[in-house]
């Protein structure tokens, strides 16, 4: 059985466990205390060196980077809709599997992580109002494609699955998410999906 180092509010282990869970796939969670810094246990530091959470275990393979997960997950589950095999489609799922890494978790993930998990008398402002105003325009590209689109590929692909947590949990770092009706009615879509779990069940 696969096997899922975890903690329920991180949307980056959040997006590996929608997957699963979409995909029907049966795993066991490991609960790893971030808060408490066990990630930097000796232990810990084996399963993964880069002391970052999640990782998948697979065996004897262990996989770290929640989007990689995904890749891997919809390679290892294939055939499946969430891991177009043409070529185009997959490319397209790509482009925004990344767009959700280079682009949406440095600027929602982090603003959620500001305010959320650091006491008020260590948030950098500054920094923070930068990086609401970066996130803004992150949900202006999406919003404008989600115009157009049901899904980020057109179809519902792993790519939404990895864009969807920190979009949809943006309001708790401080960005309305009600002037991008678009993506609004995209995280619907989403949640109306065959076997959404939300973020903490």
């Amino acid at each position: 059985m696969l096997k899922l180092y975890d903690h329920p509010l991180s949307g980056n282990c959040y997006k590996v466990r929608l997957a699963l869970n979409q995909l029907g796939v049966e795993y066991e969670k490991i609960y790893l205390d971030i808060f408490k810094g066990e990630q930097h246990s000796g232990d810990y530091r084996a399963v993964n060196p880069n002391r970052k959470i999640p990782v998948l275990v697979d065996g004897d393979f262990n996989m770290w980077e929640s989007n990689a997960i995904l890749l891997y997950l919809g390679k290892k589950y294939s055939p499946t809709p969430l891991y177009p095999e043409d070529l185009s489609a997959f490319g397209r799922m790509a482009q925004w599997l990344l767009f959700g890494k280079t682009s949406i978790d440095p600027n929602l993930a982090l603003a959620r992580f500001m305010t959320k998990f650091l006491p008020p008398d260590a948030v950098d402002e500054k920094r923070l109002g930068e990086l609401r105003a970066q996130g803004s325009a992150v949900l202006q590209v999406l919003d404008s494609h989600l115009e157009h689109y049901d899904f980020l590929a057109g179809d519902y692909t792993m790519a939404d699955i990895a864009c969807f947590p920190y979009v949809d949990l943006a309001p708790e770092g401080g960005i309305d998410l009600s002037p991008y009706s678009s993506v609004v009615l995209w995280c619907d879509r989403i949640k109306s999906r065959p076997g959404f779990i939300k973020m903490e069940d």
